[in-house]
């Protein structure tokens, strides 16, 4: 075998301080160059030396004593042994962007994450598998399906009315709805369609009125004057109240007027009897 060998590491040849050494085949005593002239000779010298392991391992630990170290089997002796943790190989499933990290590979890593998020949502073995008390079936029968697919379908209106939810019926949102439907005698001069439903819809959704930023301070409402519910606002409106009163006045009157013709009506049969 041949070899070019270098005292001071794998440098190029044309690095400074380049040292090379030769060992013959007969002895194994290392020849160092003294001179430029040899030293230049030397860089290009192939030297043959026989491929013996005994020969290499002289030739190792002359190389070691030549650079003021000790023998590679006493420097490795007193390199402690660092023991390496196995760290189990579970994904990961959240990534955060680091300082040094460019936005390219953020948006992969963000792309692997939900790759990972929809593969760990099919998984059958989940954190709380353990706790279970029987193994849940892989399979499931048709039927079974049949009555789940039912009930997702039941939860929503459809995609003809964009998957609008069964809203839950609580007190104030069943006082909302009733006011809805009454919605013409909240305003006489506004004219508003006839109801479609005589009974509370099932289905529906409550959105909140986004104020513009083109309307002035004083077109919008305060924190105070806003309420929970559509009651508590049509009560704190001082016009609906009036109109309200003006409204239970004619209808009070309108009834005094009827009670007191039936009265006279009866008045009048009476003396016809009594005649």
């Amino acid at each position: 075998m041949a070899f070019v060998l270098d005292a001071v590491g794998d440098r190029p040849d044309d690095a400074p301080n380049n040292q090379l050494f030769s060992l013959n085949n007969d002895s194994s005593t290392i020849a160092k160059p003294s001179s430029v002239e040899v030293r230049r000779k030397l860089r290009d010298a192939i030297f043959s030396f026989s491929d013996s392991t005994e020969g290499l391992a002289e030739y190792k630990k002359r190389l070691f004593e030549l650079n003021g170290n000790t023998s590679p089997a006493q420097s490795h002796a007193n390199v402690p042994k660092k023991h390496k943790l196995v760290k189990p190989l579970i994904p990961e499933t959240s990534f955060e962007m680091k300082k040094d990290e460019n936005a390219h590979s953020y948006r992969i890593k963000k792309q692997l994450q939900s790759e990972v998020q929809k593969a760990l949502s099919k998984a059958v073995v989940t954190p709380d598998f353990e706790q279970l008390a029987s193994v849940p079936p892989y399979e499931v029968s048709k039927r079974k399906l049949l009555r789940e697919r039912k009930k997702e379908k039941d939860k929503t209106k459809g995609t003809g009315w964009f998957g609008m939810p069964a809203t839950e019926m609580t007190d104030e949102v069943k006082n909302d709805l009733e006011i809805v439907q009454m919605r013409s005698v909240l305003d006489p001069k506004h004219f508003y369609k006839k109801n479609d439903l005589k009974v509370l819809p099932k289905y529906f959704q409550i959105g909140k009125v986004m104020d513009s930023p083109l309307d002035f301070y004083s077109n919008r409402l305060t924190k105070k004057e806003r309420k929970k519910t559509l009651v508590d606002e049509l009560l704190a409106d001082a016009e609906f109240q009036q109109h309200n009163k003006k409204m239970y006045r004619s209808i009070m009157e309108e009834k005094q007027k009827t009670h007191y013709k039936s009265w006279r009506k009866t008045k009048n049969l009476k003396k016809k009897k009594n005649k």
